[in-house]
């Protein structure tokens, strides 16, 4: 049996970092907190339970915010970490167990100024989000014994929770069993939102008085309800989502009002539990603004004419039979939250005037001139967490080119590698995927050598720490062209490699790559000076070659392609040049041991839509040209050496041919809404490459758009990667 939780009407949200702004801590994307159901229809009985519940307020109809709240951010601060001391009663199996939080110095609970607090006449909530985690404290106090608590819960910020939370009859720190910081809003995030985008982002968290709710029933997201006591089929529902109407009149209240009411039209207010203050919010105790401030102005009747007659109940779904005070209820725990798909690709730099990234920032900078570098923050952007991430992938796009030069992308906070990662010439637009550490602050470093240029980065893919991933600073392992040297001197000078010609190049024990235990080689590989139209081809050496190539190029082109390739046992690739004589250069930028989650593979090919052509298996081949803004779904698990299932993404080498316009494609996760994100572009007659890493889709497939013109599309598969990588 649970107790009743029909007391709680406040959350206590405390922001930690007084000089910094904070936002609301949230949930990825696919949380049911996060989304728009502006368009949605409501609940066919919503007008009978709106009317059944009208009338309810502290004596009148007005809605009014109750100020009670703080949340604790670990970040920066010194913490001490304080076990948890479970109290007489606590909740079992509802709550956690065995933990220890990470309390920030000078913080405090919910109806206090610092950690003790009056637990037998308060609520006295704690929130703690130390990175991706969450600890909600219920009736907390602490002192030189540990943490006291009747319920202690630990959320995964970065996982999405099932339909019921953390399992059917459980609750939380909160009546509902849901987590409460990320239902909470705040000065800061109103004052944000004021500036942009001019909605909150996320739900809010609600209450309403226990004899208006519907006994014995709750309805997901809810798992768990307090005591609500009306007898009346009509009443609504502990977990009930309701949306302000739209038609709703909101331009007699001020701007910092109305973020909050377009919040309420376009996300909705959750039932959470029983209490006579319907909104709850974080009372600014560490905020960077105040409720106070002249340009926010909020106060508890700072809503007022807004009634719950004013709202929709959106569709109840599945009414779950659960009365809380039967010694028949039981929590059924599930611990079943899972990774959400990557949000990948993301912008994060455009450099263009006019042009925007995923969140606003790095947007608009203008070009990078010639000896130029300028830092860019990837951490906590584009679905890159803000901690823990140590590589990523970015796919790099240099427009607007003045002169011929290259880029270099490199760790903020380290010398200037000499090495380049994309080259172009005057007038190009030119893109190339590059395996980039993460150095001071969660940024790196990109150099322009000569001209100006304008660069765009979309963020394909992130690596931490149990990714099996060794990112590098790059080093030089190979330059055919006389005069010019190596990390080591290897590989140097010998001249340019003819047609139908083979090169052994040694990777391992060379630039930081260890000399046993590695399974593939992340190199970025360059043609320079090539006589004829040919190609490039990348696999491990003692291998028979491949049907696939890795970069195509023209007379006195200087093209350069990211390779992933495993490592023959020997420690050496193989690179071919298909036609004419070339000039070679590869750096390597990083490396994956043998076992991990990253599959490497002799290429495969999985698409060719030139007629007469054919496929490792021959599906989607000779099926034509991609017309202008048409999209393509391909079928990538099970074919080539991907697993037909345990592939959260690919690494495929996606070329352009033939081209009738100047244009780009995007490659994305099926079934997904299409990305503001490019991973090659093309202008006519050319035939252009570029390494791709994408997310797959629920159905086993890829999407890839053709923005303008017609063109033809190769796509070969070079490897795969496990959830988790």
């Amino acid at each position: 049996m649970r107790y009743s939780r029909g007391s709680l009407c406040g959350l206590t949200l405390a922001w930690i970092f007084a000089a910094a702004a904070q936002a609301t801590p949230r949930f990825p994307p696919g949380a049911a907190w996060n989304q728009d159901i502006s368009t949605q229809s409501p609940d066919p009985n919503s007008a009978r339970m709106i009317a059944a519940s009208v009338g309810w307020g502290t004596g009148t109809t007005q809605f009014q915010i109750d100020f009670s709240m703080h949340t604790l951010y670990t970040a920066g601060q010194s913490v001490t970490q304080t076990p948890l001391v479970q109290e007489p009663g606590y909740y079992l199996p509802d709550c956690d167990t065995g933990l220890s939080v990470p309390l920030p110095a000078n913080g405090a609970i919910e109806g206090s100024s610092n950690y003790r607090c009056d637990i037998a006449n308060n609520d006295c909530h704690l929130f703690v989000v130390d990175g991706n985690t969450l600890y909600e404290s219920y009736q907390t106090t602490v002192d030189s014994g540990g943490l006291h608590s009747l319920c202690l819960v630990k959320w995964r910020l970065d996982l999405v929770y099932p339909q019921n939370g953390r399992g059917d009859g459980c609750t939380s720190a909160d009546a509902a069993g849901f987590p409460m910081a990320p239902l909470i809003f705040g000065p800061d995030e109103v004052y944000a939102a004021m500036q942009g985008s001019g909605d909150l982002g996320h739900a809010i968290r609600f209450v309403m008085p226990n004899n208006r709710m519907r006994r014995g029933a709750y309805v997901y997201p809810a798992s768990h309800n307090g005591a609500p006591s009306s007898s009346s089929p009509d009443a609504i529902p502990y977990g009930a989502h309701l949306r302000l109407q739209a038609g709703f009149d909101i331009s007699a209240y001020n701007p910092a009002a109305q973020v909050i009411l377009r919040t309420l039209k376009k996300y909705g207010m959750f039932l959470a539990d029983g209490g006579s203050v319907p909104l709850t919010a974080d009372d600014g105790m560490f905020s960077a603004h105040q409720w106070t401030d002249a340009n926010i102005n909020i106060d508890s009747h700072s809503l007022f004419g807004v009634a719950l007659g004013n709202f929709d109940v959106m569709p109840l779904g599945t009414v779950i039979a659960y009365d809380n005070s039967s010694p028949a209820a039981q929590c059924v725990r599930n611990n079943a939250g899972t990774l959400p798909p990557p949000a990948f690709p993301a912008r994060i730099l455009d450099t263009r005037a006019g042009y925007s990234t995923i969140d606003g920032l790095f947007a608009g900078g203008g070009a990078l001139g010639s000896g130029s570098t300028r830092d860019l923050s990837v951490a906590g952007r584009g679905g890159v967490p803000a901690s823990g991430a140590t590589a990523v992938m970015l796919n790099l796009t240099a427009t607007n080119t003045t002169a011929a030069g290259f880029v270099t992308v490199w760790p903020s906070g380290t010398a200037w590698p000499g090495a380049s990662n994309l080259n172009f010439g005057a007038g190009q637009t030119v893109p190339n995927l590059a395996l980039a550490k993460l150095g001071n602050g969660g940024s790196v470093s990109l150099f322009n050598y000569a001209g100006s240029t304008d660069l765009i980065a979309d963020v394909a893919w992130y690596f931490n720490a149990s990714s099996q991933v060794t990112a590098l600073v790059p080093a030089r392992l190979l330059d055919t062209r006389p005069g010019f040297t190596t990390i080591d001197g290897q590989s140097a000078g010998h001249g340019a490699l003819n047609g139908a010609q083979t090169l052994d190049l040694a990777v391992t024990g060379r630039g930081n790559v260890p000399a046993s235990g590695v399974g593939s080689v992340v190199l970025n590989v360059t043609a320079t000076s090539p006589s004829a139209n040919g190609f490039v081809t990348v696999w491990p050496s003692g291998q028979s070659q491949p049907l696939a190539s890795n970069l195509n190029f023209a007379p006195a082109q200087t093209v350069a392609n990211l390779v992933i390739t495993g490592v023959g046992t020997n420690g050496k690739v193989s690179l071919f040049n298909s036609a004419g004589s070339t000039q070679l250069i590869a750096d390597v930028t990083g490396w994956f041991p043998s076992g991990a989650q990253l599959t490497s593979m002799t290429p495969a090919r999985l698409l060719d839509t030139r007629p007469g052509t054919s496929t490792v298996d021959g599906r989607f081949s000779g099926g034509g040209a991609l017309g202008a803004q048409a999209t393509l779904d391909l079928d990538v698990s099970g074919r080539g050496g991907v697993p037909a299932s345990g592939a959260a993404a690919v690494v495929l080498n996606v070329t352009a041919v033939a081209p009738s316009g100047t244009g780009f494609v995007t490659v994305w996760p099926s079934g997904f809404s299409q990305p503001n994100a490019s991973n090659l572009n093309f202008t006519p007659g050319q035939t252009r490459p570029n390494l791709v890493i994408s997310a797959i889709g629920s159905d086993g497939k890829v999407a890839l758009f053709n923005s303008a013109g017609t063109t033809h599309l190769v796509v070969d598969v070079l490897g795969w990667l496990a959830p988790g990588s």
